[in-house]
């Protein structure tokens, strides 16, 4: 992995940003770069976080356009308005991809849940925890399997062996067809593990007080994410500093149609 320390910020504009954005559908099917053939540090790192933005970005217009489409079924029930058959329908499918289970699929429960799940994860914050945990897109998870997350799954076959899984354990690291794939089931993974409910208070929370929604915030909620605990949480919060990640929070561009 490469240190910190020693790298100067990169500079990303917004324009670039927006090309970035334009051409989210079009990365998202495109082959990674072969990070490990490039050896300048701070070319690697520029060029790490111009394939991932898209990205991170196509994936929180995805959760945006949910939001969008929960918040009218939300705004028909304050209004005492019966939902239509799509409406319903609506909810529970979003339920079941949010892990909110309760025998009346549209109680409150369900939509104060919901309202909870359904929100975006700071672009910093997935930018940094992607570049730590596939060690800058040359781990072999994330070569072969198109994982930048270290997420894991549990049934036999499901990803890819860790080479120094431990004697007995039997958990596999995720496979994806695409790396948007990936970021998708990594912001999912935070938006409904019971393990990460920190993390959506502390968006909740600067979401009611109107505080900036930043990765540097957000990481605070992630102490069950690695066993190296608070540590880990300052090791992100020190990668979006030195490469001011929090530049991307601020910027909100829609992806073009």
């Amino acid at each position: 992995m490469l240190s910190n320390g020693s790298i100067s910020v990169i500079p990303i504009t917004i324009a670039l940003l927006a090309l970035l954005l334009w051409v989210a559908d079009r990365e998202a099917d495109k082959r990674a770069p072969d990070f490990s053939a490039i050896s300048n540090v701070q070319t690697k790192k520029s060029t790490f976080f111009a394939y991932l933005l898209p990205l991170v970005q196509q994936s929180n217009e995805e959760i945006r356009q949910e939001r969008i489409a929960f918040l009218k079924v939300s705004k028909r029930l304050l209004q005492n308005r019966p939902l239509t058959a799509k409406q319903k329908d609506t909810i529970r499918q979003l339920a079941k991809k949010y892990r909110v289970t309760d025998e009346e699929p549209v109680s409150a429960k369900t939509m104060t849940l919901l309202d909870r799940r359904i929100d975006t994860i700071p672009a910093a914050l997935a930018l940094a925890q992607a570049a730590n945990e596939s060690a800058w897109g040359t781990a072999r998870f994330a070569v072969k399997g198109n994982n930048y997350f270290g997420l894991w799954c549990w049934s036999r076959n499901c990803g890819l062996v860790p080479n120094e899984r431990e004697k007995g354990k039997s958990h596999e690291v995720s496979k994806f067809d695409r790396p948007v794939d990936g970021v998708k089931y990594y912001m999912q993974t935070l938006n409904s593990h019971p393990a990460y409910k920190t993390l959506r208070d502390l968006r909740l929370a600067a979401r009611a007080n109107n505080m900036p929604l930043t990765g540097t915030r957000l990481a605070g909620g992630l102490l069950s994410y690695s066993e190296r605990g608070e540590a880990y949480i300052e090791e992100l919060r020190a990668m979006i500093r030195v490469n001011n990640l929090d530049q991307f929070d601020q910027v909100n561009l829609p992806l073009a149609p």
